[in-house]
């Protein structure tokens, strides 16, 4: 089995700009999740092998997240300033694509964020494009309504998507 760095790599994920802590010993990625005033306030848990269907398990599931609450937790803010515009994704690695081509994006954990992401997300709106990138199911394209635009993507999500297609998407953004 590869080490879980170059399994992370393999998914577009930058760790130059990305904090993660790595498990070798036991194949675990984890996430530092930031509120809107960039304080940590959780994280999320990425386990290669685990289950996808075991919903937020932290020993089975493929992802476990945990945040304080009532606390706002987006992944990405790290990349704020890198372009112009915003692309807000629902998972890390759906972001991770667009950080990786040198894009600003940040993962808001969720198909329908909390009334202040939200608020948050119209602010920003108003000085900075704001490009939701849903995944391509009903549940998904709740997204598109907090962005300026939006994107149904082809296929699931980004995260899968071919380079070609991440490619198009981006110059269609900038």
């Amino acid at each position: 089995m590869q080490p879980i760095l170059d399994h992370l790599k393999s998914r577009y994920l930058n760790t130059n700009l990305h904090r993660t802590w790595l498990d070798e010993n036991n194949y675990l990625a984890t996430f530092p999740l930031w509120n809107l005033s960039n304080q940590l306030v959780g994280y999320q848990k990425y386990n290669p092998k685990g289950d996808k269907k075991t919903f937020n398990n932290p020993t089975l599931g493929k992802y476990y997240t945990y945040r304080t609450k009532p606390e706002n937790a987006v992944w990405g803010l790290e990349s704020w300033n890198v372009s112009n515009p915003l692309f807000v994704t629902e998972g890390i690695f759906d972001a991770a694509r667009l950080t990786w081509n040198n894009m600003s994006a940040i993962a808001v954990m969720s198909n329908d964020p909390s009334d202040t992401v939200k608020n948050w997300l119209w602010t920003i709106r108003k000085f900075r494009p704001v490009v939701a990138i849903c995944d391509n199911d009903a549940a998904g394209r709740k997204l598109a309504k907090f962005g300026t635009y939006s994107e149904v993507v082809e296929g699931h999500d980004l995260g899968d998507a071919s380079n070609e297609y991440v490619d198009k998407l981006i110059k269609k953004y900038t």
